[in-house]
């Protein structure tokens, strides 16, 4: 089962380990990177790419422990290689969308394309680089909604420049530099033989109020370059991850939360979303095929309205506007 285990913990190394200097979260999330890859037929660097986002999300809906607490990311990158996402001036990058109660979903703005996918897949190893793919040029904006039922504005949104072209590496960029919380973040996801995804797992750890980004530098180590792949090759559990990052040291579980890819679209939604073009488009649309298929673009899903459907809708429209 996918589960986030939320933990506090000392400095590493502290004369006194009873007193907490950090929050360390631990999150396996196979299961709902396998789903969601299956639903954009994503397998290689794309699964990659998406499952640490979803992972980075999954993570980075803690800061209430509100189930009501909602994370955006809109990232938007520039790749130099030709042929790949935001190289023809077309932005790449991901859309991320996670909820304080588990369930998160997202997707690739675009593709990789085929053949710079598969001389990668072929001469790596251990952490594979998403950085030639997605692109160092670019910005990641972030937006917080801390309680949607409070009925206040109670939203934050900060913005970024891109510093890796690595998802986890320019979120935790993010949380330094606009949140201004010394964080570490590690989302990895590994694939099975045939570019499918085999596990997924993150690390997010940051220092308690007035404690100094140097606290994790012990656990940057340790969580360097592949570790957390090779961590991977056998199956974890959440405070395996822990123990891992924290070099063995103690830490006090303070609460799990279940994970899982959930998309709120639906039929009512894909309609609502075609009567945004108005009753004249509507009912042009409707003249153009027998059936119009909206299609979400955070789970794959395709809802579709026939000819007749749109010509009720138009005429729903009409009714509204007089």
């Amino acid at each position: 089962m996918d589960v986030l285990l939320r933990a506090i913990a000392a400095a590493p190394d502290s004369a006194s380990p009873e007193l907490p200097a950090m929050r360390a979260l631990a999150a396996v999330t196979t299961a709902l990177v396998q789903e969601s890859c299956r639903r954009h037929r994503l397998h290689g660097l794309e699964a990659i790419a998406l499952g640490r986002a979803l992972t980075a999300g999954c993570l980075l809906t803690t800061l209430t422990k509100s189930p009501a607490e909602r994370l955006r990311v809109d990232a938007r990158s520039f790749s130099d290689l030709p042929g790949v996402a935001g190289a023809d001036g077309e932005p790449g990058g991901f859309l991320l969308d996670a909820h304080g109660d588990g369930t998160v979903r997202g997707c690739l703005r675009r593709g990789f394309g085929d053949s710079p996918l598969r001389a990668t897949l072929e001469h790596a190893s251990g952490r594979l680089p998403l950085s030639p793919f997605l692109g160092r040029r670019g910005a990641l904006t972030v937006t917080r909604d801390f309680d949607l039922s409070s009925g206040t504005d109670s939203r934050y949104q900060g913005t970024v420049e891109l510093v890796a072209g690595e998802v986890d590496l320019d979120l935790e960029h993010y949380l330094n530099a606009s949140e201004q919380v010394p964080s570490l973040l590690r989302c990895e996801v590994l694939l099975d033989a045939g570019g499918g995804v085999l596990r997924a797992a993150g690390l997010l750890c940051q220092t308690l109020p007035g404690g100094e980004g140097e606290l994790l530098a012990p656990l940057r180590e340790r969580l360097a370059g592949e570790a957390l792949a090779s961590l991977l090759l056998l199956p974890r559990e959440p405070a395996d991850l822990l123990r891992f990052a924290l070099g063995g040291g103690p830490f006090e579980a303070v609460g799990e939360t279940p994970l899982a890819f959930r998309c709120n679209c639906g039929p009512s939604v894909a309609r609502d979303i075609v009567a945004m073009l108005g009753a004249d488009d509507v009912d042009a649309l409707a003249g153009e095929r027998d059936v119009t298929e909206v299609r979400c673009s955070y789970c794959g899903e395709g809802y579709p309205l026939t000819a007749a459907d749109l010509r009720e809708l138009a005429a729903e429209l009409r009714l509204r506007r007089s």
